[in-house]
């Protein structure tokens, strides 16, 4: 997920797949989907697999913050 600043607020992008990463966590919750997780039940398909696991890891970020490189 990468969040962008502009002037006048903030402009969010986020992947179709990152979306349904972030759909199951709100569904779950972050605990009860790692306990899932850690269980090896997590439901998650392959792609949103493997951005679960480099987030639970910490391999990967959640999110960046960038400036708007538009100024």
């Amino acid at each position: 997920m990468q969040v962008i600043r502009n002037k006048g607020g903030y402009v969010i992008r986020v992947s179709n797949v990152e979306w349904r990463v972030l759909q199951h966590i709100h569904d779950e919750g972050m605990m009860g989907v790692a306990e899932i997780y850690e269980d090896g039940a997590s439901g998650l398909a392959g792609a949103e697999k493997s951005i679960f696991t480099q987030i639970f890891n910490q391999t990967r970020p959640w999110m960046t913050v960038t400036e708007d490189r538009r100024r």
